[in-house]
């Protein structure tokens, strides 16, 4: 037997597995070739905006003169703190929740922390 009869031979018995093979390959393959897509800008959920806007006053009530924009030391006691949770609609879980998300996904974080800040200029600034 020669070389081209013995890979003519394996060709016939790996035949009915060929298309088997590319279709584990392709499904393989999908998910790293999408991944490298450019992804879609996100938005921020409602969630997002009740934290961003909880976040605001928690550095306002905490840390952020609203005059001067310089550092404060003062730390908010159990109750300011559930009070401010409460006005913005975040319960404890909430609270957990988003922060595990934004640490997952540091983009979103970002936009959160943009629209904090955004948050904070106009409270600093309020239009006239």
């Amino acid at each position: 037997m020669d070389r081209f009869s013995e890979y003519n031979q394996i060709a016939a018995v790996m035949k009915p597995y060929r298309s088997l093979f590319v279709i584990i390959l392709a499904l393989f393959l999908f998910p790293l070739l999408t991944g490298c897509a450019e992804k879609k800008a996100q938005e921020l959920d409602g969630d997002d905006i009740r934290f961003a806007e909880f976040y605001s006053d928690y550095l306002l009530f905490s840390g952020v003169s609203a005059r001067t924009g310089e550092e404060l030391k003062a730390d908010l006691d159990s109750g300011t703190l559930s009070s401010l949770l409460s006005r913005h609609d975040i319960s404890v879980e909430l609270l957990i929740k988003k922060s595990e998300a934004y640490q997952a996904d540091p983009m979103l974080w970002q936009m959160v922390l943009v629209r904090v800040r955004d948050n904070i200029h106009n409270r600093q600034n309020p239009p006239q």
